[in-house]
């Protein structure tokens, strides 16, 4: 698998008056096809953190191509761009029922402890992402 797939329904609170989802809120959808994706190659962040890693934020952008709105169901696709030694770095498209691109953005995420200092991807995290990260992200297309 090179790219994982989870669908997202536009619900009333993440939107503004007009319906149109808020723009913070795709950050949310990107968390959710981040945490799917790792839950298909096995790794549930829960487990990751109950053996003393975590997975921090260390560099977030998105890009908005079009307004998703209320109700509607996207798709959020995900890949992973690279795996370090102690950083990855996930891509995300989100597209609409039609099939239109309507934000793509990236996040790279660092491996710490509990006293949050960095620490190096467990060997089995890395090998979970890394035939992933040899097939580029979405921008490769």
């Amino acid at each position: 698998m090179t790219e994982h797939a989870v669908r997202v329904r536009v619900r009333y609170g993440e939107t503004d008056q007009m319906g149109v989802v808020y723009h913070p809120n795709y950050f949310l959808y990107f968390e959710t096809g981040r945490t799917e994706l790792l839950r298909e190659a096995g790794l549930a962040y829960s487990e990751l953190e109950k053996s003393g890693i975590f997975l921090v934020v260390t560099e977030a952008s998105c890009t908005y191509r079009s307004a998703a709105r209320y109700d509607e169901e996207l798709q959020v696709r995900t890949r992973v761009d690279h795996v370090g030694k102690a950083t990855v770095g996930f891509s995300y498209r989100v597209l609409g029922p039609s099939g239109a691109l309507l934000a793509e953005g990236r996040t790279v995420l660092a491996s710490v402890d509990a006293g949050k200092r960095p620490v190096r991807l467990p060997r089995a995290v890395a090998e979970a992402l890394a035939p992933r990260a040899d097939r580029g992200g979405p921008s490769s297309r």
